[in-house]
């Protein structure tokens, strides 16, 4: 039986500012990649995950799919709104969510099975390490910055610890050899760069106070023995004897799950 929870959280975005947050504006500029590249990436799970269910022969399977698919289709409708409010203050912004859809649909046509739930396994995994240290570091990096924005970025690292070993349970059913994953790995990250390198070309193109930050350089607040923590991290999570469900997630994990269930409005969970 799968223990993950669908939260509906109706985040709104009208006016936000690009760089939303003035004392990290390169880390403001990268989780602005993130949400560009998060609908078209949650849409290629969803019909990864769709097609999987097809052919699941366990119950457990079936069940664990249809959640995982349901709580990245919140995240995704819940990033689109911030792309939005974006697109509609910078217009030419539009390319790049046009970019990585089309991407993404070419990447699903050309691909089997095997590899799209590769791509959904591996990337999955880095989010533990990845996610997990952004939020050990929130004060660092979200204090200062519009709440609405830092408290969505916060409810979705917190669902992706959540459902940290979905992808990776979905992916050993069908697949089961658990090397086929990690022949994929240069393919799966080259196409996240591809996406990634794109995504700040148009940012830089259309709005003049990202111009100063480049890809790479939106962690550069946080201290070096954390990101060499994270980097090391990200490494193990692609080892094949890697198991995505006993990596440790943050404290922070049970305070916003437990905040939650006690009718908090965490659409404003992070206000420092």
């Amino acid at each position: 039986m799968t223990n993950l929870v669908v939260r509906k959280m109706p985040f709104e975005f009208e006016g936000c500012d690009f760089i939303w947050n003035p004392a990290n504006p390169g880390f403001s500029v990268m989780m602005n990649a993130v949400t560009f590249q998060a609908i078209a990436f949650e849409k290629y799970i969803c019909k990864a995950m769709n097609a999987a269910e097809k052919i699941s022969r366990k119950p457990e399977i079936t069940e664990e799919i249809r959640a995982f698919n349901a709580q990245e289709m919140v995240h995704s409708q819940a990033h689109r709104k911030h792309a939005k409010a974006l697109v509609d203050q910078y217009p030419g912004l539009q390319e790049a969510l046009d970019f990585c859809d089309a991407e993404y649909e070419k990447l699903y046509a050309e691909r089997d099975l095997k590899y799209h739930l590769s791509y959904c396994a591996n990337i999955e995994a880095t989010f533990t390490p990845l996610f997990g240290n952004i939020i050990e570091q929130r004060e660092l990096l979200f204090t200062g910055g519009d709440p609405r924005i830092s408290s969505l970025f916060l409810w979705h690292f917190v669902e992706e610890m959540e459902h940290r070993a979905s992808a990776h349970v979905i992916y050993n059913d069908i697949v089961r050899n658990p090397f086929t994953r990690f022949f994929k790995l240069r393919s799966v990250f080259g196409h996240t760069k591809v996406l990634a390198e794109k995504i700040y070309e148009v940012f830089h193109e259309n709005v003049p106070e990202s111009r100063s930050y480049g890809l790479g350089e939106g962690m550069n607040a946080i201290p070096k023995p954390v990101l060499k923590k994270m980097r090391n991290g990200i490494l193990t999570s692609q080892m094949p004897w890697h198991r995505p469900g006993s990596a440790k997630v943050p404290a922070y994990f049970e305070e916003w799950v437990g905040r939650y269930n006690a009718g908090e409005d965490m659409r404003f969970a992070y206000s420092a």
